[in-house]
């Protein structure tokens, strides 16, 4: 979680698919343009799983393959079994009907279907024409992973959600 963001609002955790895929056919696009920056790690493509709706599938799965968040997996969300978070609703019309942990609505098998329209989302963000993409996607293995972030109704261009990662402060700060 990134410390040099100041929250405002209560932060959430938002399940996503991180999605590890062979894709071929596409050199010299973003993808690639992914691939080379991230070297020598291997690149992924997010899918959020907390929510079927296109906008933000589209949006913030695009935001989050573009830059490819470090996370530490090896630091988990120690949640005492005492104090478990309620998973109520919080109420407010704007705000998402779930509480500190999202539900999650896309399961391992969509994601791999899912991964294809985010990754078209990534590729046909730089263009200005509909032109059609030939490439080839297979899915390796999938992690499902919780990001922390805030509602802020003021970021629509990443569906209204504030990531609270280091490789978003420059963007949200």
């Amino acid at each position: 979680m990134t410390t040099e963001l100041a929250v405002a609002g209560a932060i959430r955790y938002l399940a996503v698919w991180r999605v590890a895929a062979s894709i071929n056919g596409v050199s010299g696009s973003a993808w690639h343009r992914i691939c080379r920056a991230t070297a020598p790690r291997p690149a992924y493509v997010f899918v959020p799983a907390f929510t079927l709706m296109r906008t933000t599938m589209q949006r913030l799965g695009a935001r989050l393959t573009q830059a490819q968040p470090e996370m530490d997996l090896t630091r988990g969300l120690s949640v005492d079994a005492h104090r478990r978070p309620a998973l109520v609703g919080v109420g407010g019309s704007t705000e998402p009907d779930f509480g500190p942990i999202s539900p999650i609505v896309v399961n391992r098998y969509d994601s791999r279907t899912l991964a294809h329209f985010v990754f078209l989302a990534v590729e046909s963000h730089e263009k200005k024409d509909l032109m059609s993409v030939d490439y080839t996607l297979e899915p390796l293995g999938e992690e499902l992973l919780f990001i922390p972030a805030v509602w802020d109704p003021r970021y629509v261009h990443e569906s209204n959600w504030r990531l609270l990662l280091r490789e978003f402060d420059g963007q949200v700060a």
